[in-house]
């Protein structure tokens, strides 16, 4: 017996739209952040290509998948945290109309406490994304804690 056409274009829609609800794109640089390090504890890299991207969008929808998940991963690690703050921002990037900043107390695991900027822009979609993470301000993780 075959399948019927009907029945695969709705299969075929349901791959294409995740099969479940999908979660609406930030409209604050606040959301983005907030929902972006939540991504980064939950390990949710899948998340964290939606929440990454560029004026022309999230990652996910332009990036080779194998080198976004390797981008995501090394933010994974390096961000990786049991909580954070936020110390400065949203302020304004200077020439970037389209870019805030944030800067970013970060508590690793280790009991490290780390500070760092992070960039965020308003993507032409409306959304707003993470941008730019500055890791070369941020010490390697498999580091013993500097006291």
């Amino acid at each position: 017996m075959r399948p019927r056409p009907a029945v695969l274009v709705a299969l075929g829609l349901l791959a294409c739209a995740g099969g479940g609800p999908q979660t609406p794109a930030p409209q604050s640089p606040q959301q983005a952040l907030e929902q972006f390090m939540t991504a980064v504890k939950a390990k949710d890299l899948d998340r964290m290509g939606d929440l990454w991207g560029s004026e022309r969008g999230p990652a996910a929808s332009w990036m080779k998948p194998d080198d976004l998940k390797k981008r995501l991963t090394v933010f994974q690690i390096y961000l990786n945290h049991v909580g954070y703050r936020v110390l400065e921002g949203p302020t304004a990037v200077t020439g970037e109309n389209r870019m805030q900043q944030f800067r970013v107390e970060l508590q690793r695991p280790n009991s490290c406490t780390v500070v760092f900027p992070i960039v965020l822009v308003h993507a032409r979609n409306g959304a707003w994304l993470v941008n730019a993470v500055d890791l070369a301000s941020l010490p390697n993780p498999a580091d013993a804690c500097k006291r």
